[in-house]
């Protein structure tokens, strides 16, 4: 007979081996214009132009993470936040501003790129659904404007569930339906995951990682960035955020699934 508490033990051995081994890899999907801009080499000579779009200041760090610091400290791509309200819920939209300002600065997103939309048609407020229609077209002008080739969003369920977050999905599925997103450009969502794995930090990362076409992972470099861009969220920085930050599988991966028709 097995000992079932040393099965335990040893399963859970593995799995943070396994964990351990996975942790800076990433499963990166081609650029659509690869096979009209390549080098000789077989590569693209274009650096990929990534556009990340969030509901809310600290939602770059708590949720995409790793996508963004694979793509600001690994690829080298050029790396757009597109944050569409100033987090005014509790009125403090000024302050949070400000700290996403700090926080994209540690994550590698230079100034210039961060696009944070001010209006009081799109209110932070989980009550409300942004319409999708509205929404679609404010994002889509950046895409157009900027030539993103990739654009990152929440997927249906938005993560944590707040409604902003899914409005985000739809407005991008409807761009995509409509086929109005630029010719090169292809659009991802961050997959949410039931609350087990969501809180199983580093065992969810190599089942996430083996069945995922497009994952990032951090490396323990990367994850010290996570934790000080967090910080700078200093309104936001409480304790149960302090937990999540310790014990989400988000802060260690993301994995994408491509939006399609």
């Amino acid at each position: 007979m097995f000992d079932p508490i040393l099965v335990v033990v040893c399963c859970a051995g593995i799995g943070l081996t396994l964990s351990y081994l996975t942790l800076g890899s990433s499963r990166v999907p081609d650029k659509k214009d690869d096979d009209d801009e390549s080098n000789e080499t077989g590569h693209s000579s274009r650096k990929r132009r990534v556009l990340i779009v969030t509901a809310h200041p600290d939602d770059e760090v708590m949720f995409f993470g790793p996508t963004i610091l694979h793509f600001t400290q690994r690829e080298g791509a050029l790396v757009y936040l597109l944050c569409l309200s100033t987090g005014n819920h509790y009125g403090k939209g000024r302050i949070r501003c400000q700290e996403l300002m700090e926080s994209c600065r540690l994550l590698g997103i230079a100034r210039e790129n961060i696009l944070l939309y001010r209006c009081d048609d799109l209110p932070d407020d989980p009550s409300i659904m942004w319409p999708t229609v509205r929404t679609a077209n404010l994002i889509n002008q950046y895409l157009h404007a900027l030539d993103i080739n990739m654009v990152v969003t929440f997927d249906v369920g938005g993560v944590s569930g707040h409604v902003n977050h899914s409005a985000l999905y739809s407005a991008i599925q409807h761009l995509v339906e409509e086929e109005f997103l630029p010719e090169t450009c292809e659009a991802f969502s961050l997959d949410s995951v039931n609350i087990f794995r969501k809180y199983s930090s580093l065992l969810d990362v190599p089942l996430s990682y083996a069945f995922s076409s497009c994952a990032f992972t951090v490396d323990f470099k990367h994850y010290a960035i996570l934790q000080r861009a967090m910080r700078a969220h200093n309104s936001q920085f409480v304790w149960f955020r302090k937990l999540y930050m310790i014990f989400s599988r988000y802060v260690l991966i993301n994995t994408l699934t491509k939006i399609n028709t």
